[in-house]
């Protein structure tokens, strides 16, 4: 009888240890779940600030031609200094010393034909960044090392490590925008008569000075296709098509005017002059090239508060609501109004960016508007009244930095190239473009 009392006692202290063993093996969990979940949510803050990164370095393929050595170094400088201003677990990521470009050809060819392709890499403690120029495109990498764990110390594991990384591209995949400013003009064209249009035979029309009456300067084109007496040609800008070098594509964003100082047509100076359908005779006031026409998207709003505080929707294809009358007054009103609301900004041709901005993204300065571009050849010169057709629709958008409205009524603007899109499908302007995250 005392052999059984002692077995059985023996069995009661056996549950005791085996409940405290267990007990340390639930605790245990439990902290490798907190800790678990602590380096989840740094990772997650990690992902967060490599997207964002990402996306703001790509967006300089979205405002600049990517042909321009320029562009690249731009969206690295964009992708950093996003980067500066963000954190992961309460810490700023850590991109000193900023690091010099590096870069190169990166050989492509594992096939015979192969082509080479130009890969840019940037790298520090935090933040490691590729740019890719020929696809637009950003990717970013994101550690932090030594992340704190709670309880990784019982078990000899005191830090832990994440990574992120994320790809962004500028890509033409979205043919809506979201915030079109009244105006519309015809896109560009080959321009046949040398003699009297083009006559430095650069293809890029000089800035009209315009005084009172038909007194003017400068150049003025007028679009006669075959089918009115002439020899110009439209072929709308396609980076997506092989040119043909014999018959190139003249449309704003194509490499037309790169001989005139304006690679993809960022920083052409223009002048245009509001079309007031008084005719198109040679000299007038009216000039195709050169014109522009106001829209009239929201009948209950006058001209100057569509201009100064409108935003529209309209899409590749969409008909132009042009307005009827001239309204000049109140279109140098609107200009002006935007003028005022970022009077400190200016184009650098040489950086090919806008600098003195009150606005950290220039790219959202009142000033920087969106604007509709018509196929010239809904507004063929015949010397008669030179409204567009009835049928016109827009065949692409672009963006242009507002400098001022003159008495005359002409804007002065910097013509800066692609619009920032919405997605609504695989195919829209060759002008608007979308970022994307990709990875």
């Amino acid at each position: 009888m005392r052999s059984i009392g002692r077995r059985l006692g023996s069995e009661r202290g056996s549950v005791v240890v085996m409940l405290a063993v267990s007990l340390f093996a639930m605790l245990a969990l439990a902290a490798l779940a907190i800790d678990l979940s602590s380096l989840r949510d740094t990772k997650a803050e990690a992902q967060r600030a490599a997207d964002v990164i990402a996306l703001s370095g790509a967006s300089a393929f979205r405002d600049m031609p990517w042909t321009d050595a320029k562009t690249a170094d731009s969206a690295r400088n964009r992708a950093f200094e996003v980067a500066r201003r963000n954190k992961v677990r309460a810490d700023s990521l850590d991109v000193r010393p900023f690091p010099a470009l590096t870069g190169g050809q990166m050989n492509l060819k594992t096939k015979p034909g192969w082509a080479t392709m130009d890969i840019r890499r940037d790298s520090t403690k935090d933040v490691s960044i590729v740019t890719i120029p020929d696809s637009q495109l950003v990717r970013v990498w994101v550690r932090r090392a030594g992340v704190q764990t709670f309880f990784g110390g019982l078990l000899a594991k005191p830090y832990g490590h994440v990574q992120a990384m994320a790809t962004a591209w500028a890509t033409n995949a979205g043919p809506v925008v979201n915030c079109l400013k009244p105006f519309v003009i015809p896109d560009m064209w080959y321009e046949g008569d040398k003699a009297t249009q083009d006559v430095n035979s650069n293809n890029y029309m000089e800035p009209n000075v315009t005084g009172p009456g038909n007194t003017q300067t400068g150049e003025i084109w007028k679009f006669q296709p075959t089918s009115a007496g002439g020899s110009d040609y439209y072929l709308p800008f396609d980076p997506s098509v092989t040119e043909d070098p014999l018959h190139p594509q003249t449309g704003y964003g194509s490499n037309m005017r790169a001989a005139s100082g304006y690679p993809g047509d960022v920083g052409t100076p223009m002048l245009i002059k509001p079309q007031t359908g008084n005719g198109n005779g040679n000299p007038a006031p009216d000039r195709m090239g050169n014109s522009f026409w106001l829209l009239d998207f929201d009948p209950a709003m006058g001209v100057r508060d569509e201009i100064a505080s409108g935003c529209f929707t309209a899409k590749v294809g969409d008909p132009v609501p042009t307005r009827s009358g001239s309204v000049t007054g109140p279109t140098r009103q609107g200009v002006q109004d935007l003028v005022g609301q970022d009077p400190g900004a200016t184009w650098n041709q040489t950086t090919r960016q806008i600098e003195g901005s009150s606005f950290q993204d220039w790219t959202r300065s009142p000033r920087v508007i969106i604007i509709g571009l018509v196929d010239p050849n809904y507004w063929i010169y015949d010397g008669k009244n030179t409204k567009p057709d009835p049928s016109t629709v827009f065949s692409n958008f672009a963006r242009m930095f507002i400098l001022d409205a003159d008495q005359n009524n002409n804007i002065q603007a910097i013509f800066l190239g692609t619009a920032p899109g919405s997605a609504g499908g695989p195919t829209g302007g060759s002008l608007v473009k979308v970022l994307q995250l990709i990875q």
